[in-house]
């Protein structure tokens, strides 16, 4: 296992490069709504700047034994400035911002003989080169380099037959997705439960491309108020993430209520919403598939780690089914949605979605 700084092989995701802050421009600006972590130099250069400046730096920084981050009043960074540009960055250049902020949206993932980068689709500008790259038709591929790379290994597995296959594997359920499979068909499942089963027994580890099946994987109205409920939804959001509040509450006022009292009229209306956001979005069912191939790009290799091949697999559906029901809850005012609408919503429900995981033990 290689480390870091050492040369090794780089896979970017085909649009990575593509990829420019838009900063004050941002429909849904990262410097609001999330803890920043700092990381050691950046936080002794705080601790040694001179003047005003560097008093505010270090009010802001609060510091544990362990480590140190900006405290966010009112659910935003600090040093975001009244013209929508961060502070630090206009006083110091990009070198003496924390590392996160530099880094976001790229998701760099060392695997230990090879990295992968791509876009973490939580930024609208990232979901734009999403949307835009899905509407071309062109698959989403890496492109190959070799680099030196600066980051630490993020996995601890060092079994490379069994990395060896798991990109196999990916690659075939992603060309299954663009040869008509939808990303729901129980195929994808059953395979992941064998899968999973197989690395458990010690036997033969199964190809996707062995799998068929016309059934789906089903989110109901009940299923969609347990994912909400039990993971999604936090009153905090209104201070931390006001967009997606004023979703989550058309949801609570709308559909939350109805599916405790009346589930079968939740189904009805799920339904209809489902109807109405596709008459908008006529292309939906082909960005939900893409959605969920990017995820598979993004997200199957952490099976690398935990083995889980199941749990992977089905978080990834439960986000897709979830996607379009925050945009039809957008949209519903609305006689059509824009592409750079349709990123918005990706990108405030993506900063979110982590937290259903939880929730999918409710749903087995």
């Amino acid at each position: 296992m290689r480390h870091k700084n050492s040369t090794m092989q780089v896979r970017r995701i085909c649009f990575f490069d593509d990829f420019q802050c838009i900063g004050a421009s941002c429909p849904a600006n990262c410097c609001q709504g999330w803890k920043i972590p700092l990381d050691y130099s950046v936080y002794m250069k705080y601790l040694k700047e001179k003047g005003i400046f560097g008093a505010k730096l270090r009010y802001y920084t609060r510091r544990s034994e362990e480590s140190a981050a900006f405290r966010s009043p009112l659910g935003r960074c600090p040093f975001w400035g009244g013209d929508r540009l961060c502070e630090i960055q206009k006083k110091h250049g990009a070198e003496y911002m924390p590392a996160v902020c530099v880094q976001f949206p790229r998701q760099l993932y060392n695997l230990g003989s090879f990295c992968e980068e791509t876009l973490y689709l939580a930024c609208p500008e990232a979901a734009r080169l999403f949307l835009e790259h899905t509407k071309s038709g062109k698959p989403f591929g890496y492109v190959m380099a070799e680099a030196k790379v600066s980051y630490e290994p993020n996995t601890t597995n060092d079994d490379e037959i069994f990395l060896k296959y798991l990109v196999r594997s990916r690659d075939s359920l992603a060309g299954m997705l663009r040869k008509g499979m939808d990303f729901d068909s129980m195929a994808i499942l059953d395979y992941g439960q064998d899968a999973q089963n197989a690395c458990l027994g010690g036997s033969a580890l199964p190809n996707p491309l062995d799998y068929k099946s016309d059934r789906r994987y089903t989110v109901d109205a009940k299923a969609v108020n347990k994912l909400f409920y039990g993971g999604f939804y936090h009153p905090n959001l209104r201070t931390v993430n006001h967009q997606l509040y004023k979703l989550c509450r058309k949801y609570v006022r709308g559909f939350g209520v109805l599916c405790r009292i009346n589930p079968q009229a939740a189904d009805q209306k799920l339904l209809a919403m489902r109807r109405d956001i596709q008459r908008k979005i006529p292309n939906l069912g082909t960005i939900l598939n893409r959605y969920y191939e990017y995820y598979l790009l993004t997200n199957f290799l952490d099976i690398y780690e935990d083995y889980s091949f199941r749990k992977h697999l089905v978080f990834g559906m439960v986000k897709a089914n979830m996607v379009w029901l925050f945009l039809a809850l957008y949209a519903a005012e609305k006689e059509r949605v824009e592409l750079e609408e349709i990123a918005k919503v990706i990108a405030i429900y993506e900063r979110r979605a982590p937290q259903m995981k939880d929730a999918l033990k409710k749903l087995d």
